[in-house]
Order: C-alpha cells, then structure tokens, then sequence
C-alpha cells in the first residue's frame, strides 16, 4: 500500500512543484519531509533512487542530492553504500515533547550562567537549508547572528541564529549579548507557539575548531532548533555547536502514577 501511495506522491509530485511559488529545492525538501511523516514511507523503507526523483520532480540531481544530505543530516534519512537511502528508524517515531515555557527558561538559566564572546551579527542570503527550515522565498536575506559560549574564559559552544529581517528589525539588537535571541523574540511581542528541535552529533569543521580553541575533525554535539509563532510561521533557526568534551545535558526522570 505505502509503495502505491508513493507512486501516486510520484506521480503527482512535479505537477504539485510546478503551482508552489517557492524554490525547488524547498519543494523537494519539504516534499520528502512529508511523505515520512505521514507514513507514505515508513521506518527502514527505501526512497526512490536520486535518477527516479529527478524525473518524478523535474529537477536537477544536485537539487534532489541537497535536499536528502539535509535529511540525513537531520536524522529523517540514512544512506547505506550501495543499498540506497532509507527513512531512518527513529525518524517516524513520535518526537519526546517538553513544555516551551521550561525550555525558553533553561535556555535563559544556560544564558545567565555564561558569557558571550565575539558576536557578529550580518545580513547575508541563507544557506538551503535554512532556507527550507524558514520557508524562505529565493532571493530572502537573514540577519545571521554568531557568537562563542565561554564559561570561566573557555570556549563551550558556537551559536549562530538565523532570523527573518523583518522579524530582526523588532529586535534589540543591543541586548543580544545578553540575552538569547529566544528570549528577545518573545520581548519584541513575538508569541512563541513551539518549536522543533534534533540533537545529533558533528565534527568540527575550520570554523567551528577555531572558534572553539579544538582541532578540526573533534567531536561535537549539534543541535539544531527552528522556532515557530502562534500563527505557524518559523521565525528563528538555531545551530549551536558543543564541544564534546565540555558540555553535559543533565535530566532528571521520575515515575508517575
């Protein structure tokens, strides 16, 4: 049944891009994004090859091969050599829930118990995948903000933000070396609604080593958080990376009748 459905998804699929005022890429991203979560592919089934979604979407295969290393990277798909790519198994899986307003308070405690070192804040065009995460239209710039977490002087993460720049404009930009942009967005009048989070891990690249006083290829923990509004429109996206070594996530788990 599910491979039926994805043919009929197929079928449909360059006909549905082609009435979608927005860049191809984002439509097969978002597309692909889709038919796991509604279970048209479930966990351990094998996607289409890249040839056989260049035909059905009528694109490029570096457009078709962006928007899958994207969903590999955020944990949805997972190549295997010379098999082809799957939907992972932990991909459709119903994602562990938090409440916003406890989540917005550690991010504020974790601000609080930290300092923020080099922040650099520019308007720049966004990478793909910030752009799909944002629902972007080609050719919409971001203020991209970086700055490095240190604690006691040492380097414990690199965050960088992404935000809209007309949501940017409400902001403080004077208070983002004190505050995090998920607590400036809600003081500019912004009702945060949710968000989507993924924690995985990552080596370093040059900037991030450098950044982090760590050699290139270190490990590091990446999370990655898109925050929505009330009106269901992602108004910030977030990449931090965590050096190894440094940071620890601590939980505490109780059962309840």
């Amino acid at each position: 049944m599910a491979q039926k459905a994805a043919q009929r998804k197929n079928e449909g699929a360059s006909g549905a891009l082609r009435s979608i005022a927005s860049p191809r890429y984002h439509q097969v991203y978002v597309t692909l994004r889709s038919w796991v979560r509604d279970g048209t592919y479930k966990a351990g089934d094998r996607i289409p090859t890249e040839p056989q979604l260049c035909e059905s979407f009528e694109v490029s295969r570096i457009t078709v091969r962006k928007a899958i290393d994207n969903l590999c990277r955020e944990g949805w798909l997972v190549r295997q050599q010379g098999r082809g790519t799957f939907v992972q198994l932990s991909a459709s899986r119903t994602a562990a829930s938090a409440d916003l307003n406890q989540v917005r308070s550690r991010v504020a405690g974790f601000a609080a118990a930290t300092e923020v070192v080099d922040l650099r804040i520019i308007e720049i065009s966004p990478d793909e995948e910030t752009r799909a995460a944002l629902l972007l239209e080609d050719g919409e710039l971001v203020q991209r903000a970086t700055h490095v977490r240190t604690v006691q002087g040492a380097p414990l993460g690199l965050i960088t933000t992404f935000v809209p720049l007309d949501v940017a404009r409400r902001v403080n930009a004077a208070e983002m070396a004190r505050q995090p942009m998920f607590e400036l967005l809600g003081t500019a009048g912004i009702t945060l609604a949710r968000a989507d989070q993924y924690i995985g891990a990552t080596l370093a690249g040059v900037e991030a080593a450098k950044a982090l006083e760590i050699e290139v290829g270190a490990p590091l923990l990446r999370l990655a958080r898109t925050v929505f509004d009330s009106h269901d429109r992602p108004v910030e996206r977030v990449v931090a990376l965590y050096r190894a070594d440094a940071y620890q996530y601590h939980m505490q788990l109780e059962a309840r009748s």
